[in-house]
């Protein structure tokens, strides 16, 4: 049974991550086409899927929402880290999601959240140098380049340099 509607926008709905999605996080975990963005660099068995619902989605300090689009899921958003100030956003989407405004309506529904009800002051993110896509779409949210870890990962036989960004409270209001 999917989770109930925890902020409902014009493109998408974002609903609280249940045990009954799990197999989505398997399936997404595990598709390369996403995997690699994430840099999870090894198979993730059903059991470590478990073992994260228990500790991270259960546990404290974690916003965890299931991004629907017309009912169907098709990806996840998170604040995760949540401190009294600060948090670190996330989101990835299915391929077939891809280039139509959803990572963006998505993450913007949490900011706002973080900012407006958490009273967050900064969420910071980071994307892979070579990811535009998600790059683009921080930018377009308002966040600042702040730094870039050096050869941070190693991903797709080589290492990889990951972008930091932030953003803050004020930006966001006046944006």
């Amino acid at each position: 049974m999917p989770g109930p509607v925890f902020i409902d926008g014009d493109d998408v709905t974002l609903r609280t991550l249940e045990r009954d999605d799990l197999d989505l996080l398997h399936r997404s975990r595990n598709n390369p086409a996403i995997r690699s963005w994430l840099t999870f660099e090894t198979p993730s068995a059903m059991d470590d899927i478990e073992s994260f619902y228990e500790s991270t989605v259960l546990g404290d300090g974690n916003v965890n929402l299931v991004v629907c689009v017309d009912g169907e899921p098709a990806g996840m958003v998170v604040l995760f880290d949540i401190s009294r100030h600060s948090a670190e956003l996330a989101a990835w989407l299915f391929p077939e999601y891809h280039g139509e405004g959803y990572g963006h309506a998505a993450s913007s529904l949490l900011i706002d959240h973080g900012f407006s009800a958490l009273g967050l002051h900064r969420i910071h993110a980071k994307a892979l140098a070579d990811n535009e896509p998600s790059r683009g779409t921080l930018r377009s949210l308002g966040f600042t380049k702040v730094g870039v870890a050096r050869d941070a990962v190693f991903e797709r036989g080589d290492y990889q340099d990951m972008v930091r960004y932030d953003l803050l409270s004020d930006e966001w209001l006046t944006s």
